[in-house]
């Protein structure tokens, strides 16, 4: 839950007018203490504005190229004269 500056703010003033208004000191320290709690959130939350979207890169691959390797040629046996299984 997201809560505005704004309201932070004037949640901050009214805390301000009670410690000026208090009667004790006790009642004094705690409305300080609540302020102190106050700055403490507008000062952990994140900058204001949108929030940046992740950006996503690409990765570029570069082309590998490819080696192919020649099969060794079979050597003819016994009269063979191909390649082919089919050579004979």
């Amino acid at each position: 839950m997201d809560i505005s500056l704004q309201k932070l703010l004037a949640k901050m003033e009214e805390q301000i007018k009670g410690a000026r208004a208090a009667s004790s000191a006790s009642e004094m320290r705690e409305k300080i203490h609540t302020i102190q709690t106050l700055c403490e959130l507008v000062l952990d939350e994140p900058k204001a504005g949108p929030a940046p979207e992740p950006k996503i890169s690409m990765i570029q691959q570069s082309p590998v190229p490819a080696t192919l390797q020649q099969p060794k040629r079979l050597e003819a046996e016994g009269g063979a004269n191909g390649e082919s299984l089919f050579d004979f």
